[in-house]
């Protein structure tokens, strides 16, 4: 027979089944019955209260038997010693025996009770919580009839006794989140002074009894600045806000509707005043920032006090406020651990949703600088807030990318707006980047189709602040950056696949644009950037540098695509793009080829003719070409004019120039230089310009000067030429790298460029800008011949260094330019 339980045991001793009968615990048929809770004030069951009785007189009539029973094994009466003494010893063991078992058994169910207790006091805590309040609000209330004294003595020294159960509560609203007006009429807050509460008017009080609607005053704004921002009041600090969320919905049409059927549970501040509004804007946006950190990470927080343990002893050591920085993230779990978070979290949300409704709304450049400029101390809490953080994003890339406007103005809110996403690609957690990175290249790419030459003193200039807005944004983290320039540099690799494939003129359109070209310009920017960063040694920028390649041969393919004399600058844009990335990269990447077909065009030798002034559109004033700002030549003579050759002949003889000074010390430049020499040889023979001339004897001249040099040093070399790794091995040591000697290059250029440009007086450039103002705001009519031509005439004196307006107003026969987008829904504007 097996050793007997514990509960066997237990139950035994309780009387067994036929104990668990008489109690009413267990049925006949031998299943247990459940106990109902009662819950409290309710009347027990009969049918229970019967069985208890029932009980309770069987056991009295037990116990009294058992006293009158003198020889029973109780009473010990009649017993001889033998039998005495052998049933203590029984009841020794049995006390023994019992005793441990009987103290596991009442821990056991001391900790069953008292979880069930536990169980049973929070269903009655959470069930009765709201009829305790209510009751302990009528008792409240009937004081002030029953005991007027107590009552009169608790208004002067405890008021928050009486004002129990009256708190402002946040709600939050269905999709949005949005916190929602406070809720109340006698409103309290411990943490305002009893001061700050008397000095509020009275007649206010009642007002905001009567109606929702509260017009805000200076006065009452002074009071929620008193208790928001001195106090350090919760309650102050929700009121104001709650005032700034209005104001920030104050141009909506549905404002009106709003505040007539506001409900009497919410709350709506109406604004009256300019000042009123320009003051509450300006506390709010310079001064909340300062509350949420105080309540969320400073001392009002409640984690000043950190517990120390140590083996002898425990100390307290209160933790300073840190610095706080707005270029580092907020992680969320560090907001959580505040005790004011469960209170400030709605009303942090409420601001920001309210922010960027104003961002959104607002229209003025001053406005909009200082609202952007403001936010800096708000970007790191957008992290527990991340839809808030890319509906923020995709308004500063609207801001920056704003093609409306382009003053002066305007371009510092531009300024900031990027400032800003770059804030929010450090500061926000990292998948968050990757959005930066491809929202603000696909809003260059959208703005790019409209950087013609025709626009270039207010498009031109934007993309090229944009185009070093993204440099600067893709030397963040180099490997999101890797992901999408390999996967937008591949979209530009098939739209030149397809264009080589169909060799439609659809298919060239896409390629030969302005759109194209840009986008170009800012991957080499980008590729050049991390290039220079990469030879200094930062590992991470070297994931970039193998992208140079497929860059490389994207742009000799577009170069290469229509090879007519035509679209000759386009080639030689191509060319500067390479010299570019060869010159940060330093790599041997030679466009000789490309520069040494242009003296095999057949127009170079032939005589050039005269266009007269007069001849209409096609044959407009060509003077003074610049190519760098256009992509084509004119359809009709082209090539055929002294203009057009003295630009195209002179940017030509500049880049081969610019490629030769960039190889000069290489180990092979003799070799790389015969060509060049043996092909300007043949043109100085052949031309019959004595300036084109006098440019090939001095190309010769600098090429056999840098050849004779190489093969001089390069006989100090160890290795073999063909074994040399090293682009410049020959370079001297104090002599300037690759990269400077093309900065020096491209600045000099720049000097001549700028010296070059006619002078024309400030009082000409302002006349006629007043003229086309004027002629703006008239209403539009037919205009004559002879309003035509002096409109022609107009242009030229605006847009001085556009000489060759046939050429530079020519459209790229592009309607909508690329759609560079991933999804319809993409930047929407």
């Amino acid at each position: 027979m097996g050793k007997t339980t514990k509960r066997a045991r237990k139950f035994t001793a309780k009387g067994g089944i036929k104990g668990s009968l008489e109690k009413g615990s267990v049925t006949k048929k031998g299943k247990l019955k459940m106990k109902r809770r009662t819950k409290p004030g309710s009347k027990p069951d009969n049918h229970m209260q019967e069985n208890a009785d029932a009980a309770e007189r069987e056991d009295a009539r037990k116990k009294k038997r058992d006293d009158q029973d003198f020889v029973g094994d109780e009473n010990l009466g009649e017993l001889d010693m033998e039998s005495f003494f052998k049933t203590v010893a029984e009841e020794n063991d049995s006390d023994d025996d019992n005793s441990d078992e009987e103290e596991s058994v009442d821990s056991n169910e001391d900790m069953e009770d008292d979880d069930d207790s536990d169980a049973v006091d929070s269903d009655i805590d959470e069930e009765n919580l709201e009829e305790a309040e209510k009751a302990m609000k009528l008792e409240l209330d009937k004081l002030q009839s029953s005991d007027p004294d107590f009552h009169k003595y608790l208004k002067e020294n405890e008021k928050s006794l009486l004002e129990f159960g009256e708190e402002d509560d946040d709600e939050e609203e269905d999709d949005d989140d949005d916190m929602e007006e406070e809720e109340g009429d006698d409103d309290s807050d411990d943490d305002i002074d009893p001061k700050e509460k008397k000095s509020a008017p009275k007649e206010r009080k009642t007002e905001e009894k009567e109606s929702p609607v509260i017009v805000l005053t200076p006065e009452l704004l002074k009071t929620f600045e008193q208790s928001a921002f001195r106090s350090h009041g919760l309650k102050g600090l929700r009121r104001i806000i709650s005032a700034y969320k209005n104001a920030c919905h104050l141009a909506d049409s549905s404002q009106d509707n709003e505040t007539s059927g506001a409900s009497p549970n919410k709350r709506v501040y109406q604004i009256e005043s300019s000042v009123v509004f320009d003051r509450l804007m300006v506390v709010c946006l310079s001064k909340c920032h300062e509350e949420f950190h105080y309540h969320l990470l400073g001392k009002g927080s409640g984690k000043e006090v950190v517990e120390k343990k140590d083996e002898k002893a425990s100390e307290t050591e209160e933790i300073e406020d840190e610095a706080f920085d707005e270029n580092k993230g907020i992680h969320p779990k560090s907001l959580s651990k505040s005790r004011r978070w469960a209170d400030l979290k709605l009303v942090v949300q409420s601001f920001l949703k309210s922010t960027l409704h104003l961002l959104s709304e607002a229209k003025e450049p001053k406005l909009l600088n200082f609202i952007v400029k403001s936010f800096a101390h708000y970007i790191p809490y957008l992290t527990a807030y991340p839809r808030i953080a890319t509906a923020m994003l995709k308004a500063l890339v609207s801001l920056w990318s704003a093609p409306l406007d382009s003053s002066e103005d305007y371009q510092v809110v531009r300024l900031n707006a990027f400032l800003r996403i770059r804030q929010m690609a450090v500061t926000q957690p990292f998948p968050f980047i990757e959005q930066c990175l491809r929202s603000t290249y696909l809003a260059y790419a959208k703005r790019a189709k409209f950087g013609t030459a025709a626009s270039v003193t207010s498009v031109l200039p934007t993309l090229t602040f944009m185009g070093n807005c993204i440099v600067e944004l893709y030397g963040l983290d180099y490997q999101s950056s890797y992901q999408h320039a390999f996967v937008y540099i591949r979209q530009l690799a098939l739209h030149l696949r397809t264009a080589l494939q169909k060799r439609t003129p659809e298919t060239f359109r896409v390629v030969y644009c302005w759109q194209y070209l840009h986008c170009l310009k800012v991957w080499v920017a980008v590729l050049s950037s991390s290039a220079q960063n990469s030879s200094v040694g930062d590992d991470e920028a070297s994931l970039l540098r193998s992208l140079i390649y497929p860059l490389t041969e994207v742009i000799f393919g577009t170069a290469r695509l229509v090879p007519t004399t035509r679209h000759l600058p386009l080639r030689l844009h191509c060319v500067r793009l390479i010299q570019q990335l060869a010159a940060s990269a330093q790599l041997y990447i030679p466009t000789t080829s490309i520069l040494l077909d242009v003296f095999d065009l057949k127009e170079v030798y032939m005589k050039p003719k005269r266009v007269p002034s007069n001849k209409g559109s096609g044959g407009a004033d060509i003077k003074g070409v610049r190519l760098p700002l256009i992509l084509k030549l004119p359809k009709e003579g082209t090539l055929r004019t002294t203009e057009q050759l003295d630009a195209c002949l002179s940017e030509t003889f500049v880049l081969l120039n610019r490629e030769v000074d960039l190889y000069r010390y290489s180990a092979g430049f003799p070799e790389f230089s015969v060509w060049i020499c043996q092909r300007m040889r043949k043109f100085s023979k052949e031309t019959k310009n004595g300036r084109w001339r006098a440019f090939g004897k001095g190309c010769i001249e600098i090429c056999e000067r840098h050849a004779a040099e190489a093969v001089k040093a390069r006989m100090s070399l160890l290795e073999a030429p063909k074994d040399v790794k090293r682009l410049e091995a020959l370079k001297p040591p104090t002599a300037p790298s690759m990269l400077d000697r093309y900065e020096v290059s491209i600045a000099k250029e720049k000097r001549l460029e700028a010296a070059s440009q006619p002078v024309v007086s400030s009082k000409t450039i302002a006349s006629s800008k007043n003229k086309i103002e004027e002629e703006k705001q008239e209403p539009r009519k037919k205009l004559t011949s002879r309003e035509k031509k002096q409109k022609k005439k107009l242009i030229p004196a605006i847009e001085t260094d556009l000489k060759n307006t046939g050429a530079l107003q020519e459209d790229d026969e592009v309607e909508e330019g690329i759609d560079w987008s991933d999804s319809d829904d993409e930047m929407d504007e």
